[in-house]
């Protein structure tokens, strides 16, 4: 049933001559891990910093859960099922690894379904975030890259957590000095997950020609990276909590200012330090360094910075 649907929605897009097929490609970037990372660090530096603590968590251990049921499931992609599915080419770039569940929707479900969770915000922007979330993973139907399945699990699942994680921060704010018992259950799962990714096994199956459809050394790899996204947050988190302590209070001008000037840091490290790293530390334990380090700047780096930001903008004024 779900290949029939996949074949329905193929047979549409051959149909009108793929003119559908650039729009759903500009939708679905939405839900690319790079777009959120920049959007949810918005939110908390410059907009709301409880509510950007809340869609970091969702988004980053939506991610670690995610590497869990891939590796567990390990489904092939639809075209691999059935030689019949031709996604559009350009989707398929990011379409790496396992199919089930879809990363873009749990992406898209932990951010713009997080910004639809809450209440405070007007209800037509809420509405809107839900499309967003339900465009995204139709999007990924529509490109032939995922399964029904695949997008519904992962909205189920961003949604679960969405609940689950906002009465965590709660209880952490009833009882603050507890909060390294989030701590250390964010890196048990952080290290369960590199672990359980490097010692699982994983099918090995061949084409027609006698390849290998899915190599399964390079199975592990998005795991480390889930992991260390995980664990920069947790440790950023608490760092921040416990230490640094910013605000994100000032001027709209201000806070678009140093979100520029952050961002530009974060492209910097991006382009020029975390290949260094990849460099000396080879496969999933440096892809897991690299993503480390960049969400650790997110929450807590970038932090530092906008403190010194306020202080400097305080002593001009």
């Amino acid at each position: 049933m779900d290949i029939q649907y996949l074949l329905l929605l193929q047979n549409l897009r051959e149909a009108t001559g793929g003119v559908l097929n650039g729009a759903f490609e500009l939708i679905t970037k939405l839900g690319e891990a790079s777009i959120v990372t920049l959007l949810v660090a918005f939110v908390y530096w410059c907009v709301d910093k409880r509510e950007g603590i809340f869609l970091m968590l969702t988004f980053y251990y939506n991610r670690v859960i995610n590497g869990f049921l891939k590796i567990t499931a390990c489904v092939y992609r639809p075209w691999i099922r059935d030689s019949r599915v031709l996604p559009v080419p350009e989707a398929m770039a990011d379409a790496t690894g396992y199919s089930f569940p879809s990363g873009h929707s749990a992406n898209a479900a932990s951010f713009f379904g997080g910004l639809a969770y809450n209440k405070k915000n007007p209800k037509a922007f809420r509405v809107l975030m839900v499309v967003l979330v339900l465009l995204v993973g139709f999007s990924r139907n529509y490109l032939g890259v995922h399964t029904p399945q695949d997008v519904i699990v992962s909205i189920i699942l961003a949604a679960a957590l969405l609940f689950a994680f906002r009465r965590l921060l709660v209880w952490v704010e009833e009882n603050p000095d507890k909060d390294w018992i989030v701590l250390l259950a964010g890196v048990a799962l952080c290290v369960l997950l590199v672990v359980y990714a490097s010692l699982k096994g994983y099918p090995v199956d061949y084409d027609a020609a006698g390849n290998v459809i899915v190599d399964p050394a390079k199975m592990p790899i998005d795991s480390f990276k889930n992991a260390g996204m995980g664990l920069g947050f947790i440790v950023g988190w608490f760092l921040e909590r416990r230490f640094i302590k910013f605000e994100t209070d000032g001027e709209w001008y201000f806070r678009v200012l140093r979100y520029v000037v952050c961002i530009a840091v974060y492209e910097l490290l991006k382009t020029y330090a975390t290949p260094l790293i990849t460099g000396v530390v080879a496969g999933g334990v440096g892809k897991a360094l690299e993503q480390f380090v960049l969400i650790l700047y997110i929450s807590a780096g970038a932090p530092v910075l906008i403190r010194l930001f306020s202080r400097f903008h305080k002593e001009r004024s």
